[in-house]
């Protein structure tokens, strides 16, 4: 009661905020802080009403209207159509690797030489973003679903029930034997439930690897983790006729930083962070340079069983490590705090660690703007599987703005911010009257297809709107299906 009284003597406020529901940075900018609080109230209590789409019929005619624009303005750049069908999948996920650690050097050694490595003579993915700011879950479920999060992993919390067309199933359908495994308990993140509901042949978390003698925290150490997977990858790949996938997702660089439990750390972990020692800066360089300590052992153990050269391995950080605010990283990355461009910021804030080995494909690089939605559709491409509904593209065709759950935008040259565009080279506000037309309009349309992305992401998980209808589209003939099509059948 004290809620609709309150609601109905602010309602201009209200109208207001909602208006920047997925960005909370311009809900305070234009509501208050007291508006920002409200919305979030009224978000928290309704949450299951507020989507844009109700019913699956609305939800298909925006989703055909947003791939055919999608198709559009991402054209086909390189046909790897089918060129791994059949081979063997691992999707490996780093915990807080984020981009700006590949290549650069502390006190004059390498903070990642086996990612470098493994980048520089595969494919490097030099621009991808995660499709949140906030958890572990938020990036698994991307990547399982092509969808966007919701908040703090609410997506693995309360929706983990819903029917999506995923990403073990488009592999179990191509005869694929699905895996996963976590080096943390099942019950975190509600993965046990989460699993459970997903097409997975063989699931393993904590308590079910043998070897748990080197623990951080809670989790499994990531050579612990990489050395007992690859066995159990082997064993897969020997028993079973068809080939496997495997889903590996990483803990050991996880906050903290402390790497508090790894046996012998120190010469496991090969850099000197000097005068950053005991910083945040300092443990997190360290835990990233042993997260690439495991990834070497990871690829050794891959090529001495014979495994490596005849599988697709896609490897990513889940989101950021550090906050990009933070003094000594801004002294690390060499900017002026006079000179502080924040739009560059706000970008390496999403920006992860990205890789891709395709058998046959060498030194070969995208610098388009890409998602963590992208990785289903474009393992979909390669290795020729019917991916029905996904809201990302192969990065293979990628050339146009990632969106992040929020309504942020990110191009290759470009960062808006929910409200204004501005350059990723200098920082300056980009007037978008003073650019020339089809420029302009351009950045307009992907300010405003963001929103419609999320709109329809969103409505698909809190309505759960594919739980009826999955079948409707996995059997028609064309990826792009009319609405009048879908209803006739």
């Amino acid at each position: 009661m004290i809620l609709c009284t309150y609601y109905h003597f602010i309602p201009e406020s209200l109208e207001l905020v909602t208006g920047y529901i997925y960005n909370k940075k311009n809900s305070v900018r234009y509501g208050t802080i007291y508006g920002f609080h409200l919305v979030d109230v009224v978000n928290a209590i309704t949450h299951n009403d507020n989507v844009k789409y109700e019913t699956y019929e609305e939800m298909i005619k925006q989703y055909n209207d947003f791939k055919e624009y999608q198709a559009n303005v991402n054209p086909e750049n390189v046909n790897f159509n089918g060129i791994a069908e059949n081979k063997n999948v691992i999707i490996l996920q780093l915990e807080s690797v984020q981009n700006f650690v590949v290549d650069r050097k502390i006190n004059g050694k390498e903070i990642t030489p086996n990612l470098n490595k493994f980048l520089k003579e595969n494919i490097e993915i030099k621009n991808m973003h995660a499709t949140s700011y906030t958890t572990t879950a938020d990036s698994e479920h991307s990547v399982m679903t092509s969808l966007y999060p919701l908040e703090n992993g609410e997506a693995f919390a309360k929706y983990y029930g819903n029917t999506y067309d995923n990403i073990f199933q488009l592999f179990k359908d191509k005869g694929y034997y699905t895996m996963y495994a976590h080096g943390n308990y099942a019950y975190f993140w509600n993965r046990k439930n989460v699993t459970s509901k997903l097409p997975i042949d063989k699931k393993t978390f904590l308590e079910n690897f043998d070897d748990r003698s080197e623990l951080i925290r809670t989790y499994l150490s990531d050579e612990l983790l990489y050395k007992q997977t690859i066995d159990l990858f082997e064993q897969a790949v020997n028993e079973n006729e068809g080939p496997v996938i495997y889903d590996i997702v990483a803990a050991s660089s996880h906050k903290p930083f402390e790497l508090a439990g790894i046996i012998d750390k120190y010469k496991k972990v090969s850099i000197d962070v000097g005068d950053l020692s005991g910083t945040e800066l300092g443990n997190y360089l360290e835990a990233v340079n042993y997260a690439d300590y495991a990834f070497g052992i990871f690829v050794d153990l891959l090529k001495e069983k014979g495994l490596y050269d005849d599988t697709v391995i896609v490897v990513f950080g889940d989101h950021y490590g550090m906050q990009m605010y933070d003094e000594n990283l801004i002294q690390f990355l060499g900017y002026n705090k006079n000179d502080y461009n924040d739009a560059r910021m706000q970008f390496e804030f999403s920006n992860v660690l990205a890789g891709m080995r395709i058998p046959g494909i060498e030194n070969m690089e995208i610098d388009e703007a890409v998602s963590k939605s992208d990785i289903k559709p474009t393992l979909a491409q390669i290795c020729n599987l019917k991916d029905t509904f996904s809201m990302g593209t192969s990065m293979f065709n990628r050339q146009s703005y990632v969106t992040i759950n929020n309504g942020k935008v990110i191009t290759k040259n470009c960062y808006y911010d929910g409200t204004d565009w501005f350059k990723l080279s200098n920082g300056e506000k980009i007037n978008l009257d003073e650019l020339p037309e089809e420029e302009s309009s351009k950045l307009k349309e992907y300010s405003k297809r963001a929103i419609q992305e999320i709109d329809i992401s969103n409505s698909v998980v809190i309505k759960n709107l594919l739980q009826k209808n999955l079948n409707k589209l996995k059997y028609e003939d064309s990826e792009i299906l009319d609405n009048e099509e879908v209803l006739e059948e």
